[in-house]
């Protein structure tokens, strides 16, 4: 037999076991402290509780016998699940958001060439002439104040591999031929009465052509026609000396004079590292500390380029100036021992191209002629 109670605090119902009338017993649901008594009391009637003056006291829940209804429970599940629902979808958006906004904040790493080209223009700003030299060979840095990150332009990245074989020959070819003039940047023939003798030989054959011909008989003629023929017929001589015997390929020819007239015709990769070296002879001495043409390995190599682009602060411009884009191309060539690693071979300022207008085309409002 059990005694039903109702708080007095928050007026929740409860039973209570008979042998537990007139003792202290706690609300299930507020916890309060209640005193029951059901002396001269009917069974159905409900006895009113007096709150007990402790109220902060833990309920003890074995002399408890509330039970909520079995529509309660339903409510109080349902919400459960509402809520578990509600939080598993604000941590699936938020790792979403996290996925796409961190690395939009996360610090791109820098590859090798980033890296040189990031620690040279760092070191343009400090004005610190070795480590300039240690990172480049550029004969006239330019004056910058502060850059960007730089960011490596994957489109004109080339990496050539090859024989050095075939270039290896050209060398020995060339170095029983020529002796090299820094002077000058060209080769001299190591026997100078070669050609010479070529060209005289030539100018007599020439000689005999024209008096063969009739040329110097029109000159001497007098008449306009003949002579105006003879000095069409000299301007050909001329040309087929310039071409062929007088020639600056057989007297001072260049490295990519030499390397254009190779027998035989260099493989591809191979020609193309040789004409990478004629373009600019000078910047590779300083990238070999050597003159290129005294490589005579004959193993595999690995010429890498690659062009870097950094928004630079001129240091000679004023303090409201916008960032001017400047383009690095940096090199690397490895062969048998040799590595240069990276390093900066040109930096140049990219500079906006004006907006032109064809004939068609109206003049803007703003423009000439308003």
């Amino acid at each position: 037999m059990s005694v039903r109670v109702r708080c007095s605090r928050c007026q929740a119902a409860f039973l209570v076991p008979d042998d537990m009338a007139d003792r202290a017993v706690a609300c299930p649901k507020c916890g309060a402290r209640q005193e029951a008594s059901t002396l001269s009391m009917p069974s159905e009637s409900l006895p009113v509780a007096r709150p007990d003056p402790e109220p902060d006291d833990q309920p003890d829940e074995a002399s408890s016998v509330f039970r909520p209804s079995p529509e309660a429970r339903e409510r109080r599940s349902s919400r459960r699940k509402w809520i578990a629902a509600a939080l598993l979808l604000l941590i699936f958006a938020g790792v979403a958001a996290f996925l796409v906004v961190w690395p939009r904040f996360r610090r791109r790493p820098l590859d090798a060439a980033e890296r040189v080209a990031a620690a040279y223009l760092q070191a343009l700003v400090d004005r610190d002439e070795e480590a300039q030299g240690r990172l480049a060979v550029v004969a006239d840095p330019p004056a910058i104040a502060g850059f960007s990150e730089p960011v490596r332009d994957k489109a004109r990245t080339r990496s050539t591999r090859g024989s050095f074989a075939p270039i290896a020959a050209l060398h020995r070819k060339i170095e029983g031929e020529y002796a090299y003039d820094p002077a000058i940047g060209r080769f001299t023939p190591r026997n100078p009465l070669g050609p010479a003798a070529e060209t005289l030989d030539a100018l007599h054959e020439a000689k005999a052509d024209a008096e063969t011909s009739g040329l110097y008989d029109k000159m001497k003629s007098g008449d306009p026609d003949d002579i105006f023929d003879a000095a069409e017929g000299l301007g050909k001589v001329f040309e087929q000396l310039a071409t062929t015997t007088l020639a600056p390929k057989r007297i001072l020819p260049t490295y990519k004079m030499l390397v254009d007239e190779a027998k035989p015709p260099l493989p591809d990769e191979a020609r193309a590292l040789a004409l990478a070296v004629g373009e600019s002879p000078e910047t590779w001495d300083a990238l070999l500390k050597r003159p290129f043409f005294t490589l005579k390995a004959d193993g595999p190599f690995i010429y890498d380029r690659a062009e870097v682009v950094a928004n630079v602060q001129d240091a000679l411009g004023s303090a409201g100036d916008p960032p001017v884009p400047m383009r690095l191309t940096l090199a690397r060539f490895r062969l048998e021992g040799i590595d240069t690693s990276w390093r900066v071979i040109e930096a140049r300022r990219v500079l906006a191209q004006p907006e032109t207008t064809t004939d068609d085309q109206e003049p803007s409002p703003g423009g000439p002629g308003r």
